[in-house]
């Protein structure tokens, strides 16, 4: 359920980060990158160390989309790096067993992911659908190449 819900939420803290983007380089930054669905859907879930390494990929690859936003989704981004840093933290070995209370925060989560990914399918013409894993059309397992 955990990844379920970030997995939804790729998209932080209310950290500031600095000035503003732009759509340009929010959609410049989209293309020229992994998708962060692709990063949070293929983690192990069985190797926290892999999958601690993977998630916080995951979550750099959200704070450079961050930084790129335009201020029409400057809030859902912020909203999308925190519960990513949030998951992050919580596989940290050193953390004080703290499981982050994400179905408290499901209906913040699924608004800031909704509105990324019209935005950037309106505005950009990407589809954050996860690409890994399994097929999006199916449910099945993703056809190997």
């Amino acid at each position: 359920m955990l990844i379920t819900v970030v997995a939804l939420a790729t998209f932080a803290a209310p950290a500031c980060t600095g000035g503003g983007g732009s759509t340009n380089a929010f959609c410049n930054a989209l293309r020229t990158g992994d998708n962060p669905l692709d990063l949070f859907n293929g983690y192990d879930p069985g190797n926290v160390t892999t999958a601690s390494q993977q998630l916080q990929r995951g979550l750099d690859r959200l704070r450079v989309l961050q930084k790129a936003a335009p201020s029409e989704i400057r809030d859902d981004m912020n909203v999308l790096v925190d519960v990513a840093q949030q998951v992050v933290a919580a596989l940290d070995p050193t953390a004080s067993g703290r499981t982050p209370q994400l179905d408290q925060q499901s209906s913040r989560i699924t608004d800031a992911s909704g509105a990324v990914t019209r935005f950037a399918a309106d505005h950009c013409g990407v589809d954050l659908t996860a690409t890994t894993g399994v097929t999006p059309a199916t449910g099945g397992p993703a056809p190997s190449s």
